[in-house]
């Protein structure tokens, strides 16, 4: 614990160590291990037009919070804004994503802060700024899509690209999301499902029906993942 404590200290040199060091020792070991892999995709064409800001508003990405990992790779320097949180790890993570060119927005649980975040993305979506989420983050439930993908989505009119990978051989860690990393040398295969568009002015009962066609569709995804994958191997 004093450990912990004297790291995240805004002192020096542990704020130098949290602010520079870790994040570029975390992509350095990251480039060397996805180096090292093979990577297939399907479905990623549906990303185009919104990548090339074609699209207004532009789509909006969302995977689970376990497998952010290989959107991070695959997708760096393409602009795509993403959220985290205030926290002393959201921060740090931020620091990391930022070093692959992911452009943070800074949310919290904190009303104001949330309400900030909200508006922001929504500005960005509406300027053809493509936004990538994890509807079941930063604390769960896992797998579980919260109602502010779904608002996003239906205030924008914004379409949703459902994502997921699947990998031969993987770490999974003991966190409440199961963060699961790819192994070295193994396979990966991502998957990028059929858009999901959201009506205006969806009503609660409607959000609550949405949320669970969001996590459906994601999961789909991860299965047709795993169908690629199986299927490249034979």
């Amino acid at each position: 614990m004093f450990l912990r404590h004297t790291i995240w200290s805004e002192e020096q040199p542990w704020n130098f160590l949290r602010v520079w060091f870790i994040p570029r020792l975390f992509r350095f070991l990251h480039s060397g291990l996805f180096n090292t892999l093979t990577i297939t995709t399907t479905g990623v064409h549906r990303m185009t037009p919104s990548l090339d800001g074609l699209e207004k508003p532009a789509a909006l990405f969302v995977i689970w919070h376990d497998q952010t990992l290989v959107p991070l790779h695959l997708f760096r320097g393409a602009g795509i804004t993403t959220l985290m949180s205030t926290s002393r790890n959201g921060r740090l993570f931020a620091d990391v994503w930022g070093l692959f060119g992911w452009p943070v927005i800074f949310g919290s649980t904190n009303k104001k802060a949330a309400v900030a975040a909200l508006r922001d993305m929504l500005n960005r979506l509406e300027n053809s700024v493509t936004v990538g989420l994890t509807p079941d983050g930063p604390r769960g439930p896992r797998h579980e899509a919260h109602g502010g993908t779904v608002y996003l989505a239906s205030k924008t009119g914004t379409q949703i690209l459902p994502m997921a990978w699947r990998t031969s051989n993987a770490w999974v860690l003991p966190t409440w999301d199961k963060y699961t990393i790819p192994k070295p040398f193994s396979r990966v295969h991502l998957h990028v499902g059929p858009p999901l568009r959201i009506p205006p002015k969806v009503s609660r009962e409607e959000t609550d029906e949405w949320q669970l066609k969001l996590a459906a569709a994601i999961d789909e995804a991860g299965r047709v993942a795993q169908w690629e994958l199986d299927n490249r191997a034979g």
